[in-house]
């Protein structure tokens, strides 16, 4: 019954309307597929024109949303990127520039490196004079051989070897840590011997004046070498100390330098992975809004759903 009452007002209302628009169908025609400002206000009423102008709306405000959000995460992004960019160039002019201790280090290796070759250069010129004193100390045993003989010739042979060889020693530059060998004196002085005629061999007093002479000339070449062969250890030691010196202060500064690198490139590690992590945070951030937007869309749907008219044969459809 209640049914019935609620049917009557639609009813007369429907007739009412035919009614209407029977007596007013030569002063308004509409024609098909035209819709009036009044047909949209009528047509609203059902919900039908309503609802798409809203989802026209929602979907616009929707694209203008995403458009705005993507915008802003593009200019983030970019600041961010910058950013970290500028840092990273930074530390990579920092750690390129020595340190203190870097800086003392490669001066002390220059150092060591030019006493190094000081002492290298020696050891080189006082082994080279040992094979000089050596060949000396033969032909002064030759000559001395010529002198006991009496035989001027193979004596005055003698003699100009003797000469030859002390030309051939090589002056070491003066360094605190070596001794005075004598080669600089000798290479001044010469040694006291003269020629064969000076002595006349041919006497046992002329013998015997030469062979005091190369006697002399013996102790003093003696002398060189033992003086030479001392220095020479003393300047091998100096290249091997010095070596050792050398190469431990330049592994300290590859390791120092190795050390900045590292914790430069550590350092530009952690920044890329802190800019990682804020573009993902601000990705995060536009994702939920755009969420929102979504859920604004799904609420708009559901009100389009409630509006529209409900299925033929449904309860609901009486009052449509």
């Amino acid at each position: 019954m209640t049914t019935i009452s609620a049917v009557s007002p639609v009813t007369t209302s429907t007739a009412a309307s035919s009614a209407s628009s029977s007596s007013g169908s030569t002063s308004a025609t509409t024609s098909p597929g035209s819709l009036s400002l009044t047909s949209l206000f009528s047509q609203s009423s059902s919900g039908g024109v309503a609802t798409n102008i809203m989802s026209v709306l929602t979907q616009t405000a929707q694209d203008a949303a995403a458009a705005a959000s993507q915008q802003r995460f593009s200019q983030l992004q970019t600041l961010l990127q910058n950013q970290y960019g500028q840092k990273v160039a930074a530390l990579q002019s920092q750690s390129s520039l020595p340190s203190g201790q870097e800086n003392f280090l490669t001066v002390q290796i220059s150092h060591l490196s030019q006493q190094k070759s000081i002492f290298n250069t020696a050891e080189t010129q006082l082994g080279n004079n040992l094979i000089t004193l050596g060949d000396l100390s033969s032909k002064l045993t030759a000559l001395q051989n010529a002198a006991q003989a009496g035989d001027s010739a193979a004596f005055d042979d003698a003699l100009n070897a003797v000469t030859t060889d002390v030309g051939n020693l090589g002056l070491v530059k003066y360094n605190p840590a070596l001794q005075d060998d004598g080669v600089t004196a000798l290479k001044i002085n010469g040694f006291s011997i003269q020629s064969s005629s000076a002595y006349d061999l041919s006497t046992a007093a002329g013998q015997a004046a030469a062979l005091a002479d190369i006697n002399t000339a013996q102790q003093t070449t003696s002398q060189i070498v033992s003086l030479t062969t001392i220095n020479q250890a003393i300047a091998g030691a100096q290249v091997t100390s010095l070596g050792s010196q050398y190469d431990s202060a330049n592994n300290t500064l590859h390791d120092d330098q190795t050390a900045a690198q590292l914790a430069a490139t550590q350092q530009i590690l952690t920044l890329k992975n802190q800019l990682n992590t804020n573009l993902h945070l601000a990705e995060l951030q536009f994702t939920n809004s755009q969420a929102a937007a979504k859920s604004l869309e799904n609420q708009q749907n559901n009100l389009q759903a409630v509006l529209s008219a409900p299925p033929p044969g449904t309860i609901l459809s009486i009052f449509s």
